[in-house]
């Protein structure tokens, strides 16, 4: 799903006008393995092995939630 989203942002000049452009600040995964293979790969500035440090950031304004709808949510 990220690498969808990742080609929606890119696209979006050649289908609206938007005022800014997102920018790949930072990226998110659970493992430093995959994490830093895929900042690599998809040309993000930076990366986090936890979501809550990643939300912590300064100048972080938008966060794309690119996993299944049943991991949003933490279950109690």
């Amino acid at each position: 799903m990220g690498k969808d989203h990742r080609y929606a942002y890119l696209g979006m000049p050649f289908f609206f006008h938007p005022e800014v452009m997102p920018v790949r600040k930072a990226i998110a995964e659970r493992t430093e393995k995959t994490v830093t293979k895929d900042a690599e790969r998809f040309g993000w500035e930076s990366y986090e092995t936890s979501w809550e440090k990643l939300i912590e950031r300064k100048g972080i304004d938008l966060i794309d939630i690119a996993i299944p709808n049943y991991t949003h949510k933490e279950k109690p």
